[in-house]
């Protein structure tokens, strides 16, 4: 048995005591992992902040009675999302996901002239403007981050700055009337009061209404060691036989699912009232998928406790390639300033001795410094200016997208390094390239 297996037997059992599950407020709470204590991921700030700079501790523990996985430290929301540095519209990627997305709404469910769509989190609008332009009558967009939320300069688009909850829901039922579909993406695993929000959503939603979310597949997580996933937002990740006996307590149930590429691995999930048209109907896929995740051991803590392992060994071949690297007098920077990125530095142990600066494509953190490592970021012209040897990519999963921003870089030699699903030197062929 590992250092980390051992530990986590030995710590399991006394931590899970002070801890009750989000979801079914259980006692059988099982220690998965211990991040210590850490600056928040989306805590960007000025080099005159450093000294006053909080931290938190981050643990990720597994409950045996409704197999939710979830972090227990809570950080006040507003903190987390009231000044918020995530402008999903800066990434051309998601940009064509969610056209496609509100199409396939629109196509499935809705008769676009008649209905209201309310989505819970809404960010910059980058799903309520397809949704417009598919001619829905009423959008109502919900969001804490004023800064975000402000940039929604578009009339056929109703926003709310606050989080959405009980009050809110009646709110809106109140000024337009029951949701015919509810849209919550990256979002639904974000919220402490998960049971008041369900509360809210099956109250919003018509009888025959949908509830329609994304977020980051837990499958994906642990088959590919996606423990950047982890931070103080994230405090859910789900499995579909968790979220089963969730909604069970609402009277909703998931009649469909779909797996989706977008942030290296999400799910898809379909809601509606168990009496409703849509529950009566439920897809094959939905059985399938809950026996995949039984065989896999999703129900078990011992999985989890395997996942640590495995996690901390990921780590461990990471930094064991940044020193040989630095040994060798190689430069280092990262690219990707997000939330993931803060996660792998601050569990890692990446410091100024491993890597110089980041880089992000959003104009919004240019200038700011990473949480917790400080580290400072630039735009993507620091590349023409002062190219290091090696780019970090902690955007991994929309490395295709980064190398093609990247082609001037790496046609004058520049290599690129993934820390997830593997640590490894990628080579990229430029469009340049014989290969």
């Amino acid at each position: 048995m590992s250092a980390l297996s051992t530990e986590f037997e030995k710590n399991k059992q006394q931590v899970a005591v002070d801890v009750a599950c989000a979801f079914c407020a259980g006692k059988r709470m099982h220690l998965v992992m211990d991040f210590g204590e850490v600056a928040l991921a989306g805590g960007f700030l000025k080099k005159e902040d450093f000294a006053s700079e909080p931290k938190f501790p981050l643990r990720l523990f597994f409950c045996e009675e409704c197999f939710a996985v979830q972090v227990v430290d809570i950080v006040d929301p507003a903190l987390l999302f009231q000044n918020y540095f995530y402008f999903s519209s800066a990434i051309r990627t998601l940009r064509e996901h969610f056209v496609d997305y509100a199409m396939e709404a629109c196509s499935r469910f809705l008769s676009p002239e008649e209905v209201t769509v309310v989505e819970i989190g809404c960010n910059d609008g980058i799903l309520l403007k397809p949704f417009a332009d598919q001619n829905v009558k009423t959008l109502i967009g919900v969001d804490p981050a004023s800064n975000v939320i402000d940039t929604i300069q578009d009339p056929r688009i109703h926003t709310i700055n606050d989080f959405f909850g009980i009050a809110v829901g009646e709110q809106i039922e109140k000024q337009y009337g029951k949701a015919d579909l509810i849209v919550a993406n990256n979002v639904y695993a974000h919220i402490p009061d998960i049971n008041g929000v369900t509360t809210a959503i099956a109250s919003l939603l018509k009888d025959d209404g949908v509830f329609i979310f994304e977020v980051h597949y837990l499958g994906k997580i642990i088959e590919s060691l996606q423990y950047d996933m982890v931070y103080h937002e994230h405090l859910y990740y789900y499995s579909l036989i968790s979220l089963q006996k969730h909604f069970e307590r609402f009277g909703l149930c998931v009649f469909d699912v779909k797996p989706i590429p977008i942030h290296a691995g999400s799910m898809r999930y379909y809601v509606a009232k168990k009496n409703s048209c849509h529950a009566r109907k439920t897809s094959a896929r939905v059985e399938m998928l809950a026996k995949e995740e039984l065989s896999k051991g999703y129900d078990r803590k011992e999985t989890y406790a395997r996942f640590g392992d495995q996690v901390a060994g990921r780590r461990d071949q990471l930094m064991k390639l940044l020193a040989d690297l630095k040994k060798k007098g190689r430069s280092i920077a990262g690219y990707g300033a997000s939330g993931r990125a803060n996660t792998i530095i601050q569990y890692s142990g990446i410091s100024h001795d491993h890597i110089d600066y980041m880089i992000d494509d959003a104009p919004a953190k240019e200038g700011f410094y990473t949480p917790g490592s400080h580290f400072e970021i630039f735009s993507n012209r620091r590349l023409s200016e002062n190219p290091p040897d090696y780019l970090l990519i902690f955007a991994w999963g929309y490395f295709n997208e980064i190398a093609e921003k990247c082609q001037s870089y790496l046609a004058s030699g520049g290599r690129m390094i993934t820390p997830l699903p593997e640590v490894k030197v990628v080579f990229v062929p430029t469009k340049d390239s014989d290969l």
